[in-house]
């Protein structure tokens, strides 16, 4: 019994001081690395953080803790509101832009809505829709359960902001010729216009 004993006891020491090494992998002369603790952004900071290296500004006034609205600087003059916003329930990022402009009094919807859904099928990123108060709008939805690289973000970001650039005038078009928002005196002095002359 005492041998069986006296011979536990070195193999008991050699698997405790393997232990005690694993610990420890500092080497001799060196002090032991200690994790850094992990930051947690809130929402609005890791937008304001990403949103740095596009150019963008936030309008402070318009956003929340779930929502950002921003302005990117439109290279042909004005601005382009893109709106950010973080829908925790579902786990989604949604980017909005809207200002396109209202299909409310359109004369011919159809072509209104056959135009934005070529223009879907055309696009790399995102859809333009109708809301419930008939406004036009462009979004794309991707999920929030991982976190979204700066490169990933500043890609989708710009890459919305130029097709929102470029479509804007040919909805602003199509709308303004189908509209039927014009009061009576702005029609009866078209009417009244005199012909241009040859």
């Amino acid at each position: 019994m005492k041998k069986s004993l006296i011979a536990a006891i070195p193999i008991a020491l050699v698997v405790l001081g393997s232990q005690v090494l694993a610990q420890d992998p500092a080497t001799p002369g060196q002090e032991p690395k200690v994790p850094r603790p992990v930051v947690r952004l809130s929402f609005t900071e890791r937008m304001k953080q990403y949103l740095q290296r596009t150019g963008a500004t936030i309008d402070e006034a318009k956003s929340s803790s779930e929502m950002v609205v921003t302005n990117y600087p439109d290279p042909k003059g004005g601005k382009i509101t893109v709106v950010i916003v973080n829908d925790r329930r579902k786990n989604l990022l949604g980017f909005y832009i809207y200002n396109f402009g209202n299909v409310k009094n359109v004369t011919n919807k159809e072509e209104i809505y056959k135009y934005l859904l070529s223009t879907n099928d055309a696009i790399t990123i995102g859809s333009f829709f109708v809301d419930g108060e008939e406004d036009i709008g462009y979004k794309y939805m991707v999920s929030s359960a991982q976190a979204m690289t700066h490169q990933t973000f500043e890609t989708l970001y710009t890459t919305m902001a130029a097709v929102a650039r470029e479509r804007k005038p040919e909805i602003r078009q199509l709308l303004a010729g189908n509209k039927d928002e014009k009061g009576p005196e702005v029609k009866k002095a078209a009417e009244e216009k005199p012909p241009e002359k040859d």
